[in-house]
């Protein structure tokens, strides 16, 4: 019986160690790495907010993205978007943080109710209820990114003007016969205003990661080469109004794949400052 023992225990060892190669999807294929700062390169997820003034739900929203970041950190990055009537100052709005290209989504993506949010635009740029929100987000959390996105900021506190640099990477190929498009925004966080709260009425109420403007209009702009390794740098200047607080001012640029599919694939956040 000693005599077995050895022979049995090597044909186990050996049976292991080939069950242990058998992977049927290498993690090598799931994650990507920058081979520059040597940190694993993740999706980031784009989670547009449609909110406003008079919403008495709509803080329960921002509450709901609040705890997402605080559980998932910076994979995801939020924008709150004021549109339609509860936003609206001729309908008793007491701040006009409505904007035109906020309008244009609001209708395009057809929201009818508020708090409502897309989730790197999925299902075709679907608007889901709060409570769909963390779903959706680790649904694709972990997909293979097919790029990376770096945004240098130069900004002048004097003149208030600011150029903006965004490089693109391509870090697996695109999709055939699909056109992608970069679009970049202006948001502004920590603004102190008014807000219904279900049912009560707060005058000082911090709203969060508030859309301010597209720089590179509603629909951005073309990025012509989507091939692995390709990269594309795209420059634009833009002037931070006065009124807003530079400080809390930030960038957000992301990839999307052209309509009617919309699919944000890539995101990334910078401070202005």
């Amino acid at each position: 019986m000693k005599k077995l023992i050895l022979p049995i225990f090597i044909g186990i060892i050996t049976t292991l160690l080939f069950s242990c190669d058998k992977i049927d999807t290498p993690l090598a294929e799931k994650v990507i790495v920058d081979n520059d700062t040597n940190t694993v390169v993740k999706r980031r997820v784009l989670i547009e907010e449609f909110t406003g003034q008079l919403c008495t739900s709509c803080p329960d929203g921002a509450r709901e993205i609040e705890r997402l970041v605080d559980e998932y950190g910076n994979q995801i990055i939020p924008i709150s978007i004021h549109s339609g009537a509860f936003a609206d100052p001729g309908n008793g709005a007491p701040n006009d943080f409505t904007t035109p290209t906020g309008n244009i989504f609001n209708t395009t993506f057809g929201v009818s109710k508020w708090p409502a949010g897309m989730v790197s635009r999925v299902n075709n740029g679907e608007v889901f209820g709060r409570s769909d929100w963390e779903a959706k987000y680790t649904a694709i959390k972990d997909d293979v990114p097919y790029a990376d996105i770096t945004i240098t900021n130069t900004y002048d506190s004097g003149t208030k003007n600011l150029d903006i640099q965004v490089d693109t990477e391509w870090l697996i190929d695109g999709e055939n016969g699909v056109n992608y498009k970069l679009q970049v925004h202006i948001i502004e966080d920590h603004i102190t205003a008014y807000q219904l709260d279900n049912g009560t009425s707060i005058s000082d109420y911090d709203h969060r990661h508030v859309f301010r403007g597209a720089v590179n209009t509603s629909w951005g702009t073309s990025i012509p080469i989507t091939t692995k390794e390709t990269t594309d740098t795209q420059n634009f200047n833009y002037t931070i109004d006065a009124a807003w607080a530079e400080d809390n001012c930030e960038v957000v640029a992301f990839i999307y794949k052209e309509g009617p599919n919309y699919e944000v694939i890539q995101a990334n956040i910078a401070h202005v400052k």
